[in-house]
């Protein structure tokens, strides 16, 4: 079971070899491939284009990786590279870059701090979701860094989720559905449904009901280290709702009644390289605007 998210510093460790994701889709990402991995063969590393997957022998020989893009792009590699214990650089150059340590202005910079020995390590807690139908596991597990969605697939339908952490009952959500956040994802999907901001560095899940059919529902946090389970129900025996589980946005499975989503933290954090002392509280205030008038 993975600790609580903590910051610490990571300057004894030598980098040899490098995985160079990017978004493909991004202007100028194949240049900025090029040049990364022109900078990083000047300082004897040697690097490896990750994409669309990266090769088994690249994973095992990469002890650190550099993801080129945005937000997304930070979420779609942490699941590459955080069960192997990779840290990883995010270099924005995308919109937000909420989850990046550094700038495409100043990668130079950034990289010959990474190279040296001067930047940090920040773990931040995942989730790992499965879904089981029957007592069968029918899709998952999968990883995710921000979030887990199940919510109503037609339009002004809701649905009802009988929620369970460990042992204990939470509640019957009844609503257009549900969120499971973590620290992390407390700035993404879950801001937007009313959730509070959770500094990364507590060892708690987030969760946040869509759009409830009740005044009485609320955001609440329960602790990290109990599993949730999550069950599909109905409110009447003719209804069959259509209901889809997520991942960080990506495509998932479509539910059935009776189904249950066992959501975890996982194993192993994603161990994000930032510069020492970078705060979290700076971060809402540029990034975010937070506190502003």
């Amino acid at each position: 079971m993975a600790p609580p998210s903590v910051s610490k510093n990571f300057f004894r460790r030598a980098f040899t070899a490098a995985l160079v994701f990017r978004n493909e889709s991004k202007p100028d990402s194949a240049r900025t491939l090029a040049l990364v991995r022109a900078l990083l063969k000047a300082r004897g590393i040697v690097s490896w284009a990750a994409d669309p997957r990266p090769s088994p022998e690249a994973l095992r020989r990469a002890d650190f990786a550099i993801a080129l893009g945005g937000d997304g792009t930070m979420l779609r590699v942490a699941r590459e590279v955080a069960p192997r214990g990779i840290p990883l650089l995010g270099v924005n150059i995308g919109t937000l870059g909420f989850l990046s340590g550094a700038e495409l202005s100043e990668l130079k910079r950034r990289l010959d701090a990474v190279l040296r020995g001067r930047f940090s390590v920040e773990e931040r807690s995942m989730l790992s979701a499965e879904v089981l139908r029957g007592g069968r596991r029918v899709n998952g597990p999968d990883l995710a860094l921000n979030e887990v969605v199940i919510r109503c697939g037609d339009q002004a339908r809701a649905v009802s989720l009988a929620t369970r952490s460990g042992e204990r009952f939470v509640a019957d959500f009844f609503g257009d559905g549900l969120i499971v956040a973590t620290p992390t994802g407390s700035t993404a999907y879950a801001l937007a449904a009313m959730g509070p901001i959770i500094d990364p560095s507590l060892d708690v899940t987030l969760l946040a009901p869509i759009c409830p059919h009740t005044l009485t529902q609320r955001p609440l946090i329960v602790p990290a280290h109990l599993p949730l389970t999550i069950r599909l129900g109905r409110r009447r025996a003719d209804e069959v709702p259509r209901v889809l589980v997520s991942l960080d946005g990506r495509d998932g499975c479509e539910l059935r009644v009776g189904d249950e989503v066992r959501v975890r933290r996982a194993e192993t954090p994603l161990r994000l390289l930032l510069p020492p002392g970078r705060s979290f509280f700076e971060i809402l205030r540029r990034k975010l605007k937070w506190g502003q008038r």
